[in-house]
């Protein structure tokens, strides 16, 4: 079939193994004849799909004198095998491992050029997006009990936490190529680092509903979150958290979170 595809195709491959994971080395999560598979594809304008691992994943597969290949690993309808709390509808959909909520992406195509679009099933507006405030006071889970959900991921942040407190942006499609910046009000933007972490969020949801949870799913590693300390100078308050995304097709998204900081 591909000897029979005009070489000025994009070629589209869909698979279930991935070629790549970020999640480990097992071959049971990654495809172990990957490097034939590329071989085959030689300098053909070609993207690669994959699901199995319910995570939101973008490699960029180096080649002997070729460009990198794209390999997209999708997440899942199902989210995190349907397990964790039930939504209104009676459905158990908790957010997959790595901090992507369940739903599905839409791949779009212009000639040898594409596309994809994340379409989460349960996210307010759509949001591409999730803004978290993580502190070392808010760490203990036997502090639950006094809190709502995500509560504790937000603010008001007393005066003498700020300088401890991370803001942690999940960009649920990101990758390597994704650039994110904050600012606080209208004050300079700061680039944002990517790190291999888990999503605060989802350590939240699972430690909450481990009943629910099945017993494999763990919160693991995302690799698409970043990181920033803030400011340990913020003076009592209201601030505007302003998040800057570009993403891995050059698109820009945007988000805010609103921090009280409290004297």
């Amino acid at each position: 079939m591909l000897q029979q595809t005009p070489a000025d195709r994009l070629i589209v491959i869909v698979m279930h193994i991935p070629l790549e994971t970020y999640l480990d080395k097992d071959p049971a999560q990654n495809t172990s004849d990957a490097a034939a598979l590329l071989a085959l594809l030689g300098d053909r304008p070609a993207v690669s799909f994959a699901g199995h691992t319910h995570t939101t994943e973008h490699h960029y597969l180096t080649r002997d004198g070729l460009a990198p290949h794209h390999h997209h690993v999708l997440t899942a309808v199902s989210g995190s095998w349907w397990s964790g709390p039930a939504d209104r509808r009676g459905i158990a959909t908790a957010d997959s491992r790595d901090g992507s909520p369940n739903g599905f992406h839409i791949l779009s195509i212009d000639g040898t050029h594409y596309a994809t679009r994340f379409v989460p099933a349960n996210e307010p507006n759509g949001r591409q997006i999730r803004l978290s405030l993580d502190a070392e006071f808010h760490r203990e889970k036997e502090i639950f009990r006094d809190f709502r959900m995500g509560q504790l991921l937000g603010s008001p942040l007393p005066k003498e936490s700020v300088g401890a407190t991370t803001l942690v942006v999940n960009f649920f499609d990101g990758g390597p190529k994704t650039k994110v910046d904050f600012r606080i009000g209208n004050g300079e933007a700061r680039p944002m680092k990517l790190e291999r972490r888990t999503d605060p969020f989802i350590e939240e949801v699972y430690g909450r509903n481990a009943a629910t949870i099945k017993p494999w799913v763990k919160p693991e590693p995302s690799s698409h979150i970043w990181t920033a300390r803030l400011p340990a100078d913020l003076e009592s308050g209201a601030y505007s958290i302003n998040v800057h995304v570009v993403d891995e097709y050059g698109r820009n998204h945007y988000d805010h979170l609103v921090l009280e900081v409290t004297g």
